[in-house]
């Protein structure tokens, strides 16, 4: 029965540290993509991100006409409208999207970039993957303080620097937990060394 149990728990891991494999390489090769054109992909995400604002207000804009009250549906409404005009925005004026991106995405790499380092010191010693969370952090931080100063320029390739070096860290650290899992699926199952015999044995 634990010999069952056990193989189950190691087919489980490796198939985990597969999925985590996979997921890594992409997201690394997605990021150094990303990074050596900063600026493209920073009008992509715009676009994509305007894309979303447009869908939300679309939603808004449904719940507000099957309101049952109308007081409701015109606060709802309102809100809609000025969700799918920065939408259409950010669709239409890529550039100025981009702009305003920028600011926001300062102050998210200062947070961002806090949170990690705490979060790799909080990690108990030798888990795998510490060190890139770490680095991830001081990555995030020396980004935002460089786009202060090279501000307004930044906006060119702030974003899109930001979302391949994002991809590329946590894609590396992906690739080193599931590396770090897999070692630890192998060691499942594996049987005790047999104890040393007596010299009377």
């Amino acid at each position: 029965m634990e010999a069952k149990l056990a193989q189950v728990l190691k087919e489980d891991a490796v198939a985990g540290s597969k999925a985590l494999m996979a997921t890594g390489v992409a997201m690394v090769v997605i990021g150094i993509l990303a990074a050596l054109s900063p600026l493209a992909s920073g009008l992509v995400f715009d676009v994509l991100f305007g894309g979303l604002l447009v869908a939300g207000g679309i939603v808004e804009l449904i719940d507000a006409i099957q309101s049952a009250r109308w007081q409701r549906g015109v606060l709802v409404a309102l809100g809609a409208i000025v969700t799918l005009t920065v939408g259409v925005l950010y669709v239409m004026r890529p550039m100025l999207g981009l702009a305003a991106l920028t600011v926001v995405f300062i102050a998210y790499l200062v947070f961002a970039g806090a949170f990690r380092i705490v979060l790799a010191f909080e990690l108990p010693s030798g888990v795998p993957g510490r060190f890139w969370t770490f680095l991830s952090g001081v990555v995030a931080i020396g980004l935002a303080f460089v786009a202060i100063h090279q501000m307004p320029a930044t906006s060119l390739w702030l974003i899109g620097t930001f979302v391949g070096a994002s991809l590329l860290t946590g894609g590396i650290s992906r690739i080193s937990l599931a590396s770090g899992l897999r070692a630890a699926a192998d060691l499942v199952g594996t049987p005790p060394a047999p104890a040393a015999r007596g010299a009377h044995a």
